[in-house]
């Protein structure tokens, strides 16, 4: 075991100065600051390389009917290979960037595949996109790939429900995937009020118990997301791209989500972003880090990112991650991951070319 000393530490939201953390590394190390647990990805699509052009849609269900993809979505998502090998870059990825923890959406079985055979990666929850067209989930289905995978859900990786939309998903799917959710105590997350206020349906949809529900996005009416008690994730860069505003109120949401990792980028982009609209805090912080662990009820200990430089410049978004730890054991070190030897350009590397894959293997109809 190592320790590692660190000046200002960001401790689940608490400022810490002077602080000694142990990890699982074979020499001392010192830290001007560092964020525990690291930053969380509350909302990521691994399997979505293109998404149209934006700023002129009204709502998400305007640009999901009229947007003009280059790529076949729905052909990557049968793809089990294929989805899974971009699932890793986006994993990769975020993990150089502080990110310790990522809640991925989309292929059930490639996201599966991925984190079954990724050595090192982030810790990530698998919300499958539950949907009645071909390529996505059935609520049967996540709960047989939870069923069948028990030995898995241990903290380093969990399950849970990801209803598209309300509009997208059948009201059945709905009901079964929130019931379940709720008897297993798994996340139930859903794409809401992206446009269209539609907070008071889902409540009446699920009879009113919604306690546990995750609302990514929220931007119209979110004062009335807030009072239903969903936790809300707020994801910037998505919303300017697609509609040209966001939430504006701190208040207003609890975790940080980067949406799109392989089109507009990482958490990192994500919380620049948020810091753009919001301004630098360690409010805000907290939410990028802690927030996204909390919404999605993982602990997180031992996960945490440390910095040559002070907490102020990591607020701002500017600083770079020199140590980031999951569970205390080191997976990256000065811009490489640990075990794979990989640096960012090896990684974004590796991504160009299965990108370039899926455009060539998938192209639009």
């Amino acid at each position: 075991m190592g320790v590692v000393e660190v000046g200002e530490l960001l401790d689940h939201g608490v400022l810490r100065r002077n602080v000694k953390v142990e990890y699982g590394g074979g020499e001392d190390l010192y830290f001007e600051s560092a964020v525990s647990p690291g930053f969380s990805d509350a909302h990521a699509h691994p399997q979505v390389v293109d998404v149209g052009e934006g700023g002129r849609w009204a709502n998400s269900y305007e640009w999901l009917s009229a947007r003009r993809l280059r790529v076949n979505e729905g052909a990557i998502r049968q793809d089990a290979e294929l989805s899974a090998a971009l699932a890793e870059v986006a994993l990769l990825l975020s993990l150089l960037d502080g990110v310790t923890l990522v809640s991925i959406t989309g292929s059930l079985h490639g996201n599966l595949r991925a984190i079954s055979r990724l050595r090192q990666l982030p810790r990530v929850v698998l919300l499958p996109t539950v949907m009645e067209s071909a390529g996505w989930s059935r609520p049967e289905s996540v709960y047989a790939a939870y069923a069948a995978n028990l030995a898995m859900w241990d903290g380093y990786f969990g399950i849970g429900f990801f209803a598209h939309s309300l509009r997208r998903t059948p009201p059945e799917f709905l009901r079964a995937s929130h019931r379940i959710a709720l008897r297993l105590n798994l996340p139930f997350a859903i794409h809401l009020s992206e446009g269209v206020d539609e907070a008071d349906d889902l409540a009446e949809i699920l009879g009113g118990e919604v306690g546990n529900v995750v609302a990514v996005h929220c931007i119209s009416s979110p004062e009335k997301c807030r009072a239903y008690g969903f936790k809300v994730v707020h994801c910037p860069t998505s919303n300017l791209y697609l509609y040209g505003y966001t939430l504006r109120g701190l208040h207003l949401f609890d975790a940080l989500g980067s949406d799109w990792p392989l089109v507009t980028g990482t958490l990192r982009r994500a919380y620049a972003d948020a810091v753009r609209v919001h301004g630098p805090s360690l409010e805000l912080l907290a939410k990028a880090t802690v927030g996204g662990y909390s919404v999605m009820g993982v602990r997180g200990r031992g996960d945490a990112v440390f910095f040559d430089e002070p907490l102020e410049k990591v607020a701002r978004g500017e600083a770079e991650p020199k140590l980031v730890l999951v569970g205390g054991r080191p997976l990256v070190r000065e811009g490489v991951v640990e075990g794979l030897g990989l640096s960012r350009r090896d990684i974004l590397r590796i991504k160009e070319e299965r990108v370039k894959l899926a455009f060539e293997k998938y192209p639009s109809a």
